[in-house]
């Protein structure tokens, strides 16, 4: 029996089977630029605006095939339970073929049918001129334009969303990692108290407020902890991953508020007219315009060739293909000219260039809404840098304000009371401190997508 087992499990190894429960899955690791990166490759977002793109595609060849050949085929078989009847005076009908009893002024009925009948028809029609046809063309070139423009757009926005999501998770961790050490710190604090205590030493309302000490951090901890899981969740739901998959940031707040303070920023670095906001008003300006000239084009006339070829067949015997089909063709032009609308062509005119004339308006306020922002994003940036700089700063002091305190208190200079007030001074700036980090970030990510380089 061991043997059977034996080969069994030695089976399973070759097929690759896991011996327990489902193997997880691989860790993906990302430093801020790749997270950004994979997720203008695999948000939710990216991918339906993919989508949008290929439709738009579709929709230009979908115009064009309107001025190519149409062909089309149809058939037809019919059977006649009750073959129509014609009633037809009885004086143009002989004498001798008249029926019984019948005489001038009535009338006689008379069957033209068969009661079975069938035809089949191609048709072909081609387009000869068609103003709307050649602007749709160029319509369709410049909402293919605009798809593509709205997906730039989505990509800052997914870029903008994961980097906010990956500062959350950094400062989470951040504050985790203060939390950590002052916990350590506090139980530390906490055993050297216990044991003055029980020496004479300590009051007892000391050990109790270092015991106080202790459990807030510990609240702390758990509650920081309950953010980091939300910030990633956030951050997997940006950039398209699965809920359960794992993944390492390699990069720490510090690192990057460095880096985003020692960056330079200056406000004539850009041109305001190759931001995305404003090439997309300025496409829908284009297409407004489009517009307009689509209706007009309507004053034009349309011609078109076409081209019938038909067979019919009858007979009073439901087998009616064994008998002779007759043929009929046609081909021709059609020309329609729009003449008197009563003025609705013109009123639909009116009405395009006003769309027209608004757009060209939107398109200036876009500009000048992008330069003022960018000029807002710039202050708000140069002004965290500022206040990152002045809670590092703050920070540190407190740290050594706290630090000197806890050797007062081990030395039994100062009191528990002075130790907390001073613990929770140093926690404050603690706090401070990752908050002007996270908005020094944030303000850099929104100077950059001010200014259209995100």
């Amino acid at each position: 029996m061991k043997t059977i087992q034996y080969w069994s499990l030695f089976i399973l190894l070759l097929m690759g089977v896991p011996l327990s429960g489902q193997q997880p899955a691989d860790t993906l690791s990302f430093n801020l630029d790749e997270a950004m990166q994979y997720a203008t490759n695999h948000a939710y977002q990216k991918i339906s605006s993919e989508y949008d793109i290929a439709s738009a595609k579709k929709k230009i060849w979908e115009t064009i095939a309107g001025g190519l050949p149409q062909v089309d085929f149809s058939g037809r078989y019919n059977h006649s339970i009750d073959v129509p009847v014609s009633l037809l005076p009885a004086e143009i009908i002989p004498e001798d073929m008249r029926p019984p009893g019948v005489g001038p002024g009535d009338k006689v009925p008379v069957s033209f049918a068969t009661a079975y009948d069938g035809n089949y028809s191609v048709s072909v029609n081609q387009m000869i001129f068609n103003g709307s046809y050649f602007v749709g063309l160029q319509a369709t070139q410049v909402f293919l334009d605009l798809t593509r423009h709205q997906d730039e757009k989505t990509e800052i926005e997914i870029r903008d969303a994961v980097a906010k999501a990956y500062f959350l998770v950094l400062s989470a961790r951040e504050n985790l990692k203060a939390f950590e050490e002052n916990l350590e710190v506090n139980q530390e604090t906490l055993n050297e108290t216990e044991k003055l205590y029980e020496n004479g030493f300590r009051e007892s309302l000391d050990v109790s407020q270092i015991k106080l000490m202790v459990r807030e951090a510990e609240k702390q901890i758990v509650e920081v902890k309950r953010n980091e899981e939300v910030a990633l969740a956030v951050l997997r739901f940006s950039m398209g991953l699965e809920e359960d998959q794992p993944i390492v940031l390699t990069e720490e707040i510090k690192g990057l508020s460095d880096k985003a303070r020692a960056e330079e920023a200056k406000q004539n670095e850009w041109m305001p007219q190759e931001h995305i906001d404003y090439r997309i008003a300025d496409t829908n300006t284009k297409s407004e315009k489009l517009q307009l000239k689509n209706i007009r084009a309507q004053y034009l006339p349309q011609i078109n060739a076409f081209y019938n070829y038909q067979k019919t067949g009858f007979g009073d015997e439901w087998n009616i293909f064994e008998d002779e089909w007759y043929k009929s063709q046609s081909v021709g032009l059609s020309v329609s000219i729009p003449i008197f609308s009563s003025g609705m062509r013109h009123a639909q005119a009116q009405q395009q260039k006003i769309a027209w004339q608004k757009s060209i308006n939107v398109r200036k306020m876009t500009l000048r809404n992008i330069k003022t922002q960018s000029l807002t994003a710039l202050t708000e940036y140069n002004s965290a840098i500022d206040q990152y700089e002045i809670a590092t700063e703050s920070k540190q002091l407190a740290k050594d304000i706290y630090d000197k305190t806890r050797i007062k208190f081990s030395n039994g200079i100062s009191g528990s009371f002075e130790l907390t007030q001073q613990q929770g001074q140093y926690i404050q700036a603690q706090i401070s401190h990752v908050q002007a980090a996270l908005q020094l970030l944030n303000s850099r990510i929104n100077y950059l997508k001010a200014i259209g380089k995100l």
